[in-house]
């Protein structure tokens, strides 16, 4: 039983570098399988057509982001870990092979995009937006980060440089991501990365 599990997050693994190197419309459930040494079919079985299989991307990237911010959301605490954890989160999605977010990954392809699809891609930028919003206003009030504006726009404008220089470090490398968490540091009034 816990074989089902794995070949299904194989699948998702396996997808999702396709979809990056090739994009959604350049890789089929045949170049999936082949690697994978099992039959289209065993995808099928998961997914039964690629619009399921781009959900369950979503989904999962989305289940990561609760995961990793429910507690914040729900009781508060530090701000500041907050940020320097969607930091460490993209360094390492960069350097274990996914260097462009799936909000980015999909937005070549998205006129083709199902409205089901569309829609969960929605839920999962806003509720992005929503989590770096909660933790940019904490850190205001209790005086971890300092900056002009208001706390959403910082927000879209912190995440649409992450995923723009993503795109910038996959070209060059990761030095780059880091220069950049730096600049957001020195932009909210934080310039070390050790506290």
């Amino acid at each position: 039983m816990s074989a089902i599990p794995n070949t299904r997050q194989q699948i998702i693994d396996k997808a999702f570098q396709l979809m990056l190197q090739r994009g959604l419309n350049g890789f089929s459930y045949r170049d999936i399988a082949e690697p994978m040494g099992v039959k289209n079919a065993a995808i099928h079985y998961h997914f039964p057509n690629k619009m399921d299989l781009i959900k369950a991307l979503i989904e999962e990237n989305h289940q990561v982001l609760r995961k990793s911010t429910s507690e914040f959301m729900a009781y508060g605490g530090p701000a500041r870990p907050q940020l320097e954890g969607l930091f460490a989160f993209t360094l390492n999605q960069c350097n274990c092979g996914r260097p462009i977010c799936m909000v980015g990954a999909l937005a070549v392809d998205y006129d083709e995009l199902s409205d089901e699809i569309k829609d969960a891609n929605k839920r999962f930028m806003k509720d992005s937006v929503n989590w770096l919003t909660r933790v940019l206003e904490t850190g205001l009030k209790q005086g971890e980060f300092s900056f002009k504006g208001e706390p959403r726009i910082k927000a879209i404008s912190i995440l649409a440089t992450i995923q723009g220089a993503r795109q910038m470090a996959r070209v060059n490398n990761t030095e780059w991501l880091e220069k950049l968490f730096e600049q957001i540091r020195l932009d909210l009034n934080i310039s070390d990365s050790t506290d």
